[in-house]
């Protein structure tokens, strides 16, 4: 019984998870742009940063910036 409703739950469960990896990992990307923004950092440097430790196309950390 377990197993099924685990088996039935599961693309749900997936969704949820990924939905809380997005959240998560946006939240990281607006807090190290504040950060680096307080320290005086120009918006080229904090895209170059960003793009390095997120994996982020330059063209993806525009909607961030």
């Amino acid at each position: 019984m377990c197993q099924a409703l685990l088996e039935i739950m599961e693309p749900e469960i997936n969704k949820i998870k990924e939905n809380v990896k997005e959240e998560v990992t946006r939240e990281g990307i607006t807090n190290t742009i504040m950060a680096l923004r307080d320290c005086g950092q120009t918006e080229e440097i904090i895209r170059q940063i960003i793009s390095k430790a997120y994996n982020l196309s330059f063209q993806e950390t525009e909607r961030y910036l």
